[in-house]
């Protein structure tokens, strides 16, 4: 029996890394004993995957990770044990039983929203005029650097879905995320400093939040959890 739990990652939680996190998840089952169900073999480890990683220093909400579990019990109160064990900053808000056989959030989820305080080097500046600009380029290409790995350049215009002006200096992007095409968020900041000269300024990963990771499919936005994405009906109880 698997359940697919979405959570939040909060300010106090943003400087942990992705593994920092899995570890904590997993030592909170344990504490707050959950019947979860363990791999077999000399080094048995608890079955549980997320999605994709949150980069250090950003903080995420409707966030997703699976669980299998050895028993099935009620989804309310896994959700409440877990949340009584864990750190501050860290909250499930909700979450749904699905069948083995679904595909992995790694594989489902393509999509992500990120806001972003914006820095720009005037104060005059025409913020809708530059996004619908940006947004109408054909071409959006940059330097993708890569550890370990020769540098390559990539298109961002066809994994930038959508973008807008939330409030003064607040931007809001959807992108591409996942095996199919990814973009990393600061590299939306760093072909927008490219494309107006330096106009608006880079930012540190502290000013961007992930709103959310969604499965888009047919043109719309889904959560992982919805009915539209999995194989079988939703199962809340």
């Amino acid at each position: 029996m698997y359940i697919r739990a979405e959570y939040e990652k909060r300010e106090q939680l943003k400087y942990i890394s992705h593994l920092e996190l899995m570890n904590t998840f997993r030592k909170t089952f344990r504490r707050a004993e959950i019947p979860v169900r363990y791999s077999q073999g000399y080094n048995p480890h608890i079955i549980f995957s997320m999605s994709q990683p949150l980069p250090v220093g950003v903080i995420g909400f409707h966030e997703y990770f699976d669980l299998e579990l050895k028993v099935k019990k009620s989804l309310g109160l896994i959700k409440d044990q877990i949340n009584k064990s864990l750190p501050s900053g860290l909250k499930i808000i909700d979450g749904v039983f699905i069948d083995k056989k679904e595909k992995s959030l790694q594989a489902v989820v393509n999509t992500a929203i990120y806001s972003y305080e914006m820095s720009f080097s005037s104060e005059a500046v025409e913020q809708e005029t530059i996004l619908n600009d940006f947004l109408n380029e054909k071409k959006i290409e940059i330097t993708r650097f890569r550890r370990n790995k020769e540098n390559r350049m990539i298109d961002l215009a066809t994994m930038i879905y959508n973008g807008r002006v939330l409030k003064d200096n607040i931007w809001e992007f959807t992108i591409s995320t996942g095996s199919s095409g990814n973009v990393r968020p600061q590299e939306v900041i760093r072909a927008l400093k490219l494309k107006t000269k330096g106009l608006i300024q880079e930012i540190p990963l502290v000013n961007i939040k992930r709103l959310g990771m969604f499965v888009r499919k047919d043109g719309r936005l889904y959560k992982p959890t919805n009915k539209e994405v999995l194989k079988k009906e939703v199962n809340k109880s």
